[in-house]
């Protein structure tokens, strides 16, 4: 049986879910300053406002500014967790709580990796959340996107042990000659 301090130290249910819980909250609240802005713009006459009240049914509604204003929020979201997993391993809310995600091999995550991992957020949201649920059972703490993408969530806090690396073994070697004797008439190194 293998000893616990060869495993990294898996976060854990709790603290992921609260993780989470951070990052929706830093979503809505970008969200809703991007809302009081455009409303406080609107209002004051500076651009046309959202008006999706009438006009939306006929067609009216589709201007430029809520095309763009209806790009930042669905992108906005994959934005926030695929850039800062694929840069820092870790969302604000990660940050937090002192959780990182990596590879299983514990490689930093990359880009691709980032963004497939978050469209497995939509797995879990289609199981119901069971796939959310499946980390606090599993052994290495992983859910279901964490399954399908081959990636962990870690504690930062806690040292990781070292990689077994194999250390070359130095030759032995011989012991240093000492002074030449004198009396079998060899001549000294120079």
């Amino acid at each position: 049986m293998e000893s616990s301090t060869e495993h990294p130290h898996y976060a854990g249910f709790w603290s992921r879910a609260a993780a989470r819980v951070i990052d929706l909250i830093i979503i809505i609240a970008a969200f809703n300053m991007i809302y009081l802005v455009d409303r406080l713009g609107a209002d004051a006459g500076l651009w046309t406002g959202m008006e999706l009240s009438e006009g939306y049914l006929t067609g009216a509604g589709l201007s430029m500014a809520n095309v763009l204003r209806g790009f930042f929020f669905l992108t906005f979201p994959v934005f926030y967790y695929v850039y800062l997993h694929g840069t820092y391993g870790q969302t604000f809310g990660k940050m937090a709580l002192k959780i990182k995600v990596v590879n299983e091999d514990g490689t930093p995550l990359d880009y691709k990796k980032a963004f497939l991992r978050w469209l497995g957020y939509f797995l879990c949201d289609l199981t119901f959340y069971i796939g959310y649920l499946w980390a606090a059972f599993d052994h290495r703490k992983q859910g279901l996107h964490d399954k399908v993408c081959r990636t962990v969530v870690v504690r930062t806090d806690v040292p990781h042990p070292p990689t077994a690396a194999v250390e070359p073994e130095t030759p032995a070697e011989a012991p240093p000659a000492g002074p030449p004797s004198l009396d079998t008439g060899a001549s000294p190194p120079i």
